[in-house]
């Protein structure tokens, strides 16, 4: 009776060294071991560059999915290819617009770097346009794989000026 008394508490203080373990490393796990260095605040001059800049970007980011909204209507068939040309019009004269807007745009110093990025942006996205337009000509479906390639690689290079510009504004999934 007495060797089941031992065993059942040496089992007991066991459970409980690992448990306190294990609680003891997920917590050291969780825990922040570095915190972050908080952003510089925009100057005047950046800021209002942003501002400017900012009526580009809303115009931006709400008309390019229409790309892959296209693509997508066609896939699915719902749209034929001589619809795509009507469903993508806006982008390409959205896309031209706000090229010419950005070239007004005079960045400080410090946001060169982001406006050319932008820029690239805006021009990938242009070539992601053309490219779709391929498929009215020739019937290859490539172009849709292509354009959405473009796209794709336009939008990660607006979410990373968006991060320096706008570090709080929704980034979609």
């Amino acid at each position: 009776m007495l060797a089941v008394a031992v065993l059942a508490l040496a089992g007991f203080a066991v459970y409980a060294a690992v448990r306190e373990w294990r609680l003891t490393t997920a917590t050291e796990i969780a825990a922040p071991t570095t915190v972050g260095a908080e952003r510089p605040a925009l100057t005047a001059d950046e800021e209002r560059y942003a501002h400017d800049l900012w009526s580009i970007h809303q115009q931006v980011r709400t008309v390019v999915p229409r790309l892959s909204f296209a693509g997508l209507a066609y896939k699915m068939g719902d749209i034929g290819k001589g619809d795509i040309p009507a469903r993508i019009a806006p982008v390409g004269a959205m896309l031209a617009a706000a090229r010419t807007s950005m070239q007004s745009l005079v960045p400080p110093a410090s946001l060169r770097e982001p406006h050319r990025e932008y820029l690239e942006a805006i021009d990938t996205y242009q070539q992601a346009f053309t490219e779709m337009g391929g498929i009215v000509r020739d019937g290859n479906e490539a172009h849709l794989i292509r354009a959405q390639a473009l796209s794709e690689r336009a939008s990660g290079a607006l979410l990373k000026v968006s991060e320096v510009l706008w570090p709080g504004e929704h980034k979609p999934n």
